[in-house]
């Protein structure tokens, strides 16, 4: 006997319902998990993003601040540099000056007698030759009366270059005061002296630029001088230059152009 197909319960399209509803669930929820994920993260990123930019404006301003306070320092420390060098400049010149005649730029006085010294001791402490020659300029005077003090610079000033050209080196020349000039001879005995005495001498006799381009001056100058060795009885610089100041004196009494030995 065949059997007729059972008939679905009464409850039956409610549970299919129900479990349509649970599919769709089953679904979405992931689905609205990921969404929400994706929101979450979007949102983050752009929070790590603007945290990002953030701190790379902070790292660029502490670079561009490290970069200028780097220059500043570069700066400051060019310009410490810069004023080591004009400070050492100035102590350089203020040097020379101290120790430069400034119209003939030879040794002055303060140098003449720190060399003076030196020289003497190291004469004296090895027994070397040792000559003083102290000259005058003749009526040198009478320059600056009948011409003018301008024309005497000139004249000081071209008695400075001819003393120079005849020393050597290791000699040292000098420009005391007014029209007196010094040299010491260094390694040099009195027979030296003369000779060096006499090369000045013929150095002043033919030069013919005394007289300015204006026609001032004198045709020709002169000069005396007194010529001293170092001796036994020298016992300090101020002996030996005494004995030169007495025969400049002699040579200058004697009517010029002449240099006396003392």
């Amino acid at each position: 006997m065949a059997l007729a197909p059972a008939l679905p319960a009464a409850g039956l399209p409610a549970q299919t319902a129900g479990s349509g509803a649970h599919d769709v669930w089953a679904w979405a929820g992931p689905l609205l998990g990921l969404l929400i994920g994706a929101a979450l993260g979007l949102a983050w990123g752009v929070r790590h993003r603007r945290a990002r930019n953030a701190l790379a404006r902070q790292l660029q301003a502490t670079s561009t601040d490290a970069s200028l306070q780097d220059e500043r320092l570069q700066a400051a420390r060019s310009e410490r540099d810069r004023m080591a060098e004009r400070l050492q400049q100035q102590a350089v010149e203020f040097g020379r000056q101290a120790h430069e005649d400034g119209l003939t730029g030879l040794p002055n006085s303060r140098a003449f007698e720190e060399g003076f010294a030196h020289h003497f001791a190291r004469s004296k402490r090895h027994g070397q030759a040792l000559c003083l020659l102290l000259l005058d300029v003749d009526h040198f005077q009478q320059i600056n009366d009948n011409w003018s003090h301008a024309v005497g610079d000139a004249v000081l000033k071209e008695a400075a270059r001819l003393l120079r050209g005849v020393c050597r080196t290791s000699d040292l020349p000098a420009r005391l005061d007014g029209d007196g000039f010094a040299v010491l001879l260094t390694d040099t005995d009195l027979e030296g002296g003369k000779r060096f005495s006499q090369r000045l001498h013929v150095a002043f006799a033919g030069y013919r630029g005394w007289r300015q381009a204006d026609e001032a001056g004198p045709n020709y100058v002169t000069f005396s001088a007194g010529l001293v060795q170092l001796g036994d009885e020298d016992q300090a610089p101020a002996q030996l230059r005494q004995r030169a100041e007495r025969a400049l004196y002699l040579a200058r009494h004697a009517g010029g152009n002449h240099t006396s030995l003392g």
